[in-house]
């Protein structure tokens, strides 16, 4: 996750720069850097910790990507993507194994991948506005985008920040205490046989 959602980010930026360089004229648009992050480099949701890491990279190295090269005339816009329905978040992805400490929470984990995509924004409408915003006269510099993107702004930005810890809970099943016992239980059965 990390050689494609961060390294391979880095790797574009870096082979495209000099074209984009090339571009910058006083006479068009900055040349623009759309880096794609996601609402969940804020929001933690549980059991995607690997890729939430990877959106949160994401999105530290386009703030500072974006200072670095609007001196130079290079514009860097960060996309947080929010719900979008894609194949990502099919419940056939979801597999815990059968010696997860969480196994009991798949059926939970799976249901909320079912109801994502079927809440969720289909992509080409979501890229309509992504593109729309980034050819705007004036782009912001972070674009919110998908499903309830701008409640998790909003929460993220007056809320304390364990504001989508309940949402999160429920959502995963960690707030049934049916199924903590047993991650639980489970956890300290193989440490026992260690």
């Amino acid at each position: 996750m990390f050689d494609t959602n961060v390294f391979g980010l880095f790797n574009m930026v870096t082979a495209f720069s000099p074209l984009l360089l090339a571009a910058v004229s006083d006479n068009a648009p900055a040349p623009v850097v759309v880096n794609v992050a996601s609402v969940l480099s804020r929001l933690p949701m549980a059991f995607g910790s690997g890729y939430n890491a990877t959106k949160a990279a994401v999105v530290s190295y386009s703030d500072t990507l974006r200072l670095e090269l609007e001196p130079l005339g290079i514009k860097v816009l960060t996309l947080f993507m929010a719900q979008v329905s894609t194949s990502l978040m099919v419940p056939d992805n979801v597999q815990f194994g059968k010696n997860s400490l969480y196994i009991d929470f798949e059926p939970k984990v799976k249901a909320r991948s079912t109801d994502h995509a079927r809440d969720s924004i289909k992509p080409g409408p979501f890229a309509k506005q992504v593109v729309r915003e980034v050819l705007a006269t004036a782009p912001s510099s972070y674009i919110w985008k998908g499903t309830n993107a701008l409640l998790v702004w909003l929460l993220n930005a007056i809320g304390p920040r364990k504001v989508f810890d309940s949402v999160v809970k429920k959502a995963s099943g960690l707030n049934d205490a049916a199924l903590v016992s047993k991650a639980y239980a489970r956890a300290h059965e193989t440490t026992k046989q260690k």
